[in-house]
């Protein structure tokens, strides 16, 4: 589904014009793929509108690059499918790994996710390292490159068709431990009304996140995305934007 954004979603003390997603008459030049993944990128419940850190970000990367995106949510699974086989498609915000390294063009680091294992408030057993884990059962979910690491690591992973199953599955006493992005996994807990029932367990690593692109995408544009992408980290933008989303 696309969502069409009429006003800039960057209106907090830094001047940036107004930026639709797609305005009459103009095609589309790029099409951007987002996996529900608040605070980072989400769907608003309320207005249907696509936000988020990393959304907004990428759109203002857009901007200053003349682009013209059409962007819309889609599974991690599907959205990965999609980037590879269709052109001028790409896709956040997902890990750099080996086994998708020379699948796709990179555009990034766009941000750092801290990652922890959560567990139930009520579980009286402490790790006093992560490894201490690897005999428990651990939530992840489908095609997530973290818990495939994990199991080619001999953790006892259990894969979830989606993530937003595992604070139910945690709390219910079907798995042990749940390994998921820190931010991202309290507040998919605080939706489901699980985010009083569960705590940071232990942490497992910092891992950045990048926006992947179709491999034939022209050098020169990946390059100006990059480009780009730099200099909102020291032009202040980044920070901004950390700050209205609650990050920093």
């Amino acid at each position: 589904m696309r969502h069409l954004l009429s006003k800039s979603l960057l209106t907090f003390g830094i001047c940036l014009s107004v930026y639709p997603l797609k305005t009459a008459g103009a095609a589309e030049s790029i099409r951007l793929l987002i996996q529900e993944y608040a605070p980072f990128s989400h769907t608003d419940p309320k207005t249907g509108e696509i936000k988020g850190f990393v959304t907004e970000k990428v759109l203002e990367i857009m901007r200053r690059a003349n682009e013209i995106p059409a962007l819309s949510v889609t599974s991690l699974a599907r959205g990965l499918h999609a980037t590879q086989n269709n052109d001028n498609t790409c896709l956040f915000a997902f890990r750099r790994t080996q086994e998708r390294e020379n699948l796709f063009k990179w555009v990034g680091p766009l941000t750092t996710d801290n990652w922890v294992l959560y567990a139930r408030k009520n579980d009286n057993r402490v790790l006093k390292h992560f490894e201490d884990a690897k005999p428990y059962p651990i939530g992840s979910y489908k095609n997530a490159a973290t818990g495939l690491q994990l199991t080619e690591q001999g953790y006892h992973i259990q894969f979830a068709s989606q993530d937003e199953d595992n604070p139910r599955l945690l709390v219910n006493n079907r798995i042990d431990y749940w390994i998921v992005s820190e931010l991202h996994g309290m507040y998919m807990a605080q939706q489901q009304g699980y985010g009083n029932d569960i705590v940071r367990a232990a942490r497992y690593k910092q891992i950045e996140l990048n926006m992947l692109c179709n491999i034939n995408m022209d050098k020169q544009r990946i390059e100006l995305f990059n480009k780009i992408n730099k200099e909102l980290d020291t032009d202040g933008t980044t920070e901004k934007l950390l700050k209205k989303y609650g990050i920093r």
